[in-house]
């Protein structure tokens, strides 16, 4: 009898040490189990990231690379989202010019499923006659704030200082830019290369807009959209503050705003080369 209850002691004892190691383990094992699952989210977001938004958004996120089903070179038409603006801190820039009252996930997911109104960024859940189901909005979100990554986020990036004139702007001397005569050439390649074309169409063919107003006419135009701005002040403001001013018309009717449909951080992403906006007014505007 007592050698039963020695032995039944001893399993007893035997057991709880089991039972007490799997409670020590289970935090890390949960984990482990949530790093591999958001893993997978992320991974299936990545796909369908790449079969459906690439086309517009990049294939790195960054819209600068973009290409048709035929794997033909396009311009990008979307806004980048490998970008400090929408991924990085807990309420990113584009959250505030858009002025969403929610987190970045939300926002994203939002604006995954629902589409944007006046933009080329359709409705991609199936509650709005999209193609994904909710958990694959999620899989996209999820990618899309995996972009939040150490060096991306390390800092927030530098504005070069943008005068208030334009004109001042011209005649900028500074230790790190001067200004140099704008090259019509350049700023049509600029044009292009900020994927303008996308929204506002060729300048030299009317109605080729699909989304923006053309700007073919925008010298004429332009001049006459805010009372005492010139069309070249009226151009330069509208790229470095597109919330300021919306533009009446655009492809498909009144456009919308604000916020404005216009991408919203130019004003950072053209800090890199201050001259590609001399450039690119010389080639709108012909300064």
């Amino acid at each position: 009898m007592q050698v039963k209850v020695v032995i039944g002691t001893i399993a007893f004892m035997l057991t709880m040490i089991i039972l007490g190691y799997a409670a020590l383990r289970e935090p890390e094992r949960l984990e482990h189990f949530t790093a591999a699952r958001e893993g997978r989210t992320v991974e299936t977001g990545a796909k369908l990231f790449f079969d459906n938004c690439a086309t517009c958004h990049g294939v790195d996120g960054t819209a600068q690379e973009c290409y048709d089903s035929l794997g033909n070179s396009i311009a990008c038409q979307g806004l980048p989202l490998n970008n400090y603006f929408l991924v990085c801190g807990d309420t990113p820039a584009r959250l505030e010019q858009t002025l969403f009252e929610g987190t970045k996930q939300q926002f994203i997911e939002r604006t995954v499923a629902a589409g944007r109104s006046g933009t080329a960024m359709i409705a991609w859940s199936e509650r709005y006659g999209g193609p994904m189901r909710d958990d694959q909005v999620k899989n996209v979100a999820a990618f899309v704030l995996n972009f939040a990554n150490e060096e991306l986020c390390a800092a927030e990036p530098i504005s070069f200082n943008w005068p208030e004139s334009v004109d001042d702007f011209f005649v900028m001397e500074t230790e790190d830019f001067v200004a140099a005569p704008g090259d019509p050439e350049n700023g049509a390649a600029v044009y292009t290369s900020f994927a303008c074309n996308s929204c506002h169409g060729n300048v030299e063919e009317a109605g080729s807009n699909q989304i923006g107003p053309w700007l073919g006419d925008i010298e004429e135009v332009g001049a006459t959209r805010v009372e005492g701005q010139t069309a070249v002040q009226y151009v330069y403001n509208s790229i470095l503050h597109p919330n300021d001013y919306i533009a009446p018309d655009c492809a498909t009717g009144p456009c919308i705003g604000p916020p404005s449909a216009m991408v919203q951080d130019l004003a950072f992403r053209m800090s890199n080369n201050p001259q590609d906006m001399v450039d690119l007014l010389a080639y709108l505007i012909g300064e």
